[in-house]
């Protein structure tokens, strides 16, 4: 009997316990919705995790690979400078004259025109002035030379005899002793002769003569105006030889190299301009940290301060695959699409180009997975 009891209590304190347990388990009236949307919370969230990430094939951006030759090619561009670009500046002081005057913005020259005269009369009387009295000095002394060095008495006499006025001065006859050297030294033969070709030379700085064929591209001197020593009177460039100034970034700059021919266009007008790296430069610009790279550019129509375009190609590579840089892994590899299986394939890189990396080592076939995942689905089979 008291086994009776006792199995009757025990019975019903179980009784009791499962009671509580299911009251306590089960929602409150009046909140079904909500103890649903937990319940597929949580079997989502059990859904989605390790091995049992569940994935379709339409939740996939997929990209078909085709392999091709490619060549890595970077833009480079810059503006069109002349070879010559020359300031001129006045040396002497006089006035512009008129004869041989083609200092004017726009003028076409050929080398050795003469651009500018400035008016050297008063000059000229006082250089011939200087040589006057250079002849009375090799004429007094030409007695003694006769003399006491009779034989060089026929050079000093020679060259006294070919003297012209207005010529310049040639060149004085070698002495023949050291007798001789220190006698036309004392008469002071070598300072006034050094003298007046001084003065011959200054002579020439009145006129401007064109160094190379050109044109005038600005002026800043006219006919009768007065010019000064260091004044300003133009500009004027080469228009038959042409350079172009190109900034080229530091691995662009590290590819190239002298003699390297690119052809460059200009988007305004047709045709096309073929250019050689001559130099470059060994300095970096601060502020666009480019290179600073010279082309001599040939072609026609060409004019100083045109913008043109081109392309340098660097290397080119047979048979690789360009893909996105984003969908390469840490550790060299890409994700495939195989028989609705992910799988991880590691690849060769090959270069870089803009936003994109070229690689070996997949093949026509293959299928490219270009999401992102934060979950390892390598080996994940896709669901229907």
């Amino acid at each position: 009997q008291r086994k009776n009891i006792a199995r009757s209590v025990s019975l019903g304190l179980i009784a009791g316990l499962g009671l509580i347990s299911y009251n306590c388990g089960s929602p409150a009236q009046g909140e079904p919705e909500q103890a649903e949307q937990i319940r597929k919370t949580d079997e989502k969230q059990q859904g989605n995790t390790g091995n049992t990430f569940v994935l379709k094939k339409e939740d996939l951006t997929l990209v078909s690979l085709q392999g091709a030759d490619k060549s890595i090619e970077w833009p480079i561009s810059g503006r069109v400078v002349p070879t010559n670009k020359t300031q001129l500046f006045s040396e002497v002081q006089g006035k512009v004259l008129n004869n041989g005057f083609k200092l004017k913005e726009g003028v076409s020259f050929l080398q050795g025109e003469t651009l500018l005269t400035l008016d050297s009369k008063e000059f000229e009387l006082q250089l011939e002035a200087q040589r006057s009295a250079f002849l009375n000095i090799l004429t007094g002394m030409m007695p003694d030379l006769k003399a006491d060095y009779p034989d060089n008495y026929q050079n000093w006499l020679t060259y006294v005899e070919q003297y012209e006025s207005g010529q310049s001065l040639g060149l004085l006859p070698e002495t023949k002793s050291a007798g001789e050297k220190y006698f036309v030294t004392s008469n002071q033969v070598y300072n006034t002769y050094y003298t007046i070709k001084a003065q011959e030379e200054r002579l020439e700085k009145f006129r401007i003569i064109a160094p190379y064929s050109g044109l005038v591209t600005q002026a800043q001197a006219d006919k009768g105006s007065l010019v000064s020593p260091g004044q300003m009177l133009g500009t004027i460039i080469n228009n038959r030889s042409f350079e172009l100034e190109a900034a080229a970034s530091l691995e662009v700059a590290s590819k190239l190299r002298i003699g390297d021919k690119i052809t460059f266009r200009n988007n305004e007008i047709e045709g096309e301009w073929i250019g050689t790296v001559l130099r470059i430069n060994d300095i970096v610009d601060a502020k666009t940290q480019n290179i600073p790279v010279y082309f001599q550019i040939a072609g026609d129509n060409i004019k100083a301060g045109m913008y043109l375009e081109g392309s340098f190609t660097g290397a080119s590579y047979a048979n690789v695959f360009a893909i996105p840089t984003s969908v390469l892994t840490r550790d060299d590899k890409v994700l495939l699409l195989e028989n609705n299986t992910i799988t991880g394939k590691e690849v060769e890189l090959v270069d870089f180009i803009q936003d994109s990396i070229l690689v070996r080592g997949l093949s026509n076939k293959d299928i490219l997975i270009t999401n992102q995942f934060d979950v390892p689905v390598e080996g994940l089979k896709l669901t229907m």
